[in-house]
């Protein structure tokens, strides 16, 4: 046996003897991920008094929320809460600055110690004023130029009853979300931007804590309770832009709705069987601001003479026809513009300027909208029309995730859904993270109703509605107002079936359905 082969033996000999004195590690056994908002359902009820409550009714609702809704490795159970920014009465000329924002500011801060305090994760939704509810900046806005507001089709701006006698706007008037409306605009950016900042910073502080946002809550357009055939918004700034959305994508270089200047074989006039003579509008062309006390005193709130008619002067279409080309494009673009207002609302209070870099993630913003065309289980409603509020005013791109209302209203005997598989396919159709900002599956149609006994039947609609994975699910209501009490969450049959849907779904990590 020569040398080499010797060593070679004996090198094998060796291996088999380590190997035989210390053999293969053990697999580690499986450990699960750590629970994190990645990988979790957020349960967030929306504590109606959150911010009124005192500290040590703060703290018994969130042991109750622990011990009723109870808890599970992959669902973080906390809540959610409306912010609704008071900006300050201030002159639309001068920036806004952190001292105008002081109280929603001092809000967040409650809102985030509170929480964390109490070891809980908390959603905040932003509702801007400009729509729903009320701020005084709005006000303002109003005061000094009614154009800033929504006016209806009859040259309105709120109902009779509120208007008449009024000294100041009254609190009915809804703002315009026209971009034309300069000022109030500039003024919105700037508050909700200070808000975007200041939320920025406590989520990086309490990461564990201010998981979430979303806004801006509930954009729509208004319905006049007193004549529900009277659409909005036609403010001059609404009419103005919708000229220029026709103007500047179809017939740039036409110097008339009649005219074909730009020699491509299309006018306004003919394409829309319409008689306009001139761009200029109709009502209120170039008229410069118009106080409320100004306004107030009109005898005809649509002009038949005078400085503020144009006879011949564009307009949009103030009397409803489906058939007409022209009625839909106006259709086309309110919807339009309640999409670039939450856009733009995302836009803003997701990068603020001057935050030093920081900024709330897209994967923690959510929109906040109304998907009108699946109401309650009817199409074309009347809200629909009026609120020009569809589901795909919710869908921001880049900006940040889907997040919509919903609602069923249980009569008793049956239910009208607008949680339905059909609307979860569409909003899931947009990205890969969705939530849920107002849920309740069972609200009661009229204050003397019982609930439903069926625990089972409600857990079955939640476990249904997982299916689609929504990042969060916001139940609606924790409140103990009476004028609630058709949908409050505790002690209800919601409050049971939600019980048992922790404990379902909770033991594995989420991941988004797409």
């Amino acid at each position: 046996m020569n040398c080499a082969r010797a060593v070679l033996i004996a090198a094998v000999i060796a291996s088999w003897t380590v190997q035989a004195t210390f053999p293969a590690p053990l697999q580690a056994p499986f450990q699960a991920p750590p629970a994190t908002f990645d990988n979790s359902l957020f349960i967030a009820p929306l504590y109606v008094r959150y911010l009124q409550h005192s500290d040590d009714q703060f703290a018994e609702q969130a042991t109750i929320l622990r011990e009723r809704i109870g808890q599970a490795p992959y669902v973080k159970v906390g809540f959610s809460v409306f912010l609704n920014p008071q900006f300050a009465d201030a002159d639309l000329n001068r920036p806004l600055t952190e001292a105008d924002m002081r109280d929603a500011l001092a809000d967040i801060d409650t809102i985030v110690d509170r929480a964390r305090k109490n070891g809980l994760p908390v959603h905040i939704s932003v509702m801007s004023g400009f729509f729903h509810g009320a701020n005084k900046l709005r006000a303002r806005a109003a005061l000094e130029d009614v154009r800033n507001v929504e006016w209806f089709a009859d040259g309105s701006i709120a109902a009779p009853d509120d208007l008449r006698g009024a000294v100041a706007p009254p609190d009915s008037i809804w703002a315009t979300p026209s971009r034309r409306a300069l000022l109030l605009r500039r003024r919105a950016e700037e508050g909700i931007r200070i808000i975007g900042r200041r939320l920025a910073m406590r989520m990086r502080e309490n990461p564990e804590t201010l998981l979430s946002v979303s806004g801006d809550g509930e954009v729509e357009l208004q319905q006049a309770a007193w004549a529900p055939d009277l659409l909005a918004d036609y403010s001059p700034f609404m009419i103005e832009e919708f000229r220029d959305w026709l103007r500047d994508t179809r017939y740039r270089g036409d110097l008339s709705p009649g005219s074909d200047d730009n020699h491509d074989r299309r006018t306004l006039n003919k394409d829309f069987k319409q008689s306009f003579k001139t761009w200029k509008l109709k009502y209120f062309d170039a008229s410069g601001p118009i106080p409320f006390e100004e306004y107030i005193r009109f005898d005809q709130k649509l002009p038949r003479s005078g400085r503020y008619l144009i006879n011949g002067g564009f307009d949009a279409p103030r009397m409803e026809d489906p058939r007409s080309a022209f009625w839909q494009a106006w259709m086309d673009f309110r919807k339009d513009a309640i999409a670039s207002w939450e856009k733009d609302f995302a836009a803003w209070i997701t990068a603020p300027e001057g935050a030093g870099g920081l900024s709330i993630p897209p994967d923690r913003f959510f929109s906040h909208q109304i998907p009108a065309e699946f109401l309650f289980g009817a199409r074309d409603i009347a809200r629909l029309k009026s609120s020009a509020s569809p589901t795909e005013t919710a869908f921001i791109g880049s900006l940040g995730s889907t997040g919509v209302t919903t609602f069923n209203i249980y009569n008793g005997k049956t239910y009208s859904k607008t949680a339905t598989p059909a609307l979860y396919e569409f909003v899931t159709r947009a990205g890969s993270s969705w939530a849920i900002l107002e849920y309740n599956p069972a609200v009661l149609s009229t204050p003397d109703m019982p609930p439903t006994s069926d625990v089972n039947d409600l857990l079955n609609e939640m476990l249904e509605l997982y299916r689609y994975r929504p990042h969060i699910i916001a139940p609606a209501l924790w409140s103990d107002y009476p004028e609630h009490q058709t949908m409050i969450v505790q002690d209800s049959p919601f409050e049971r079936a939600l019980h048992k849907f922790v404990s379902a779904v909770g033991q594995s990590p989420w991941a988004p359905l797409r």
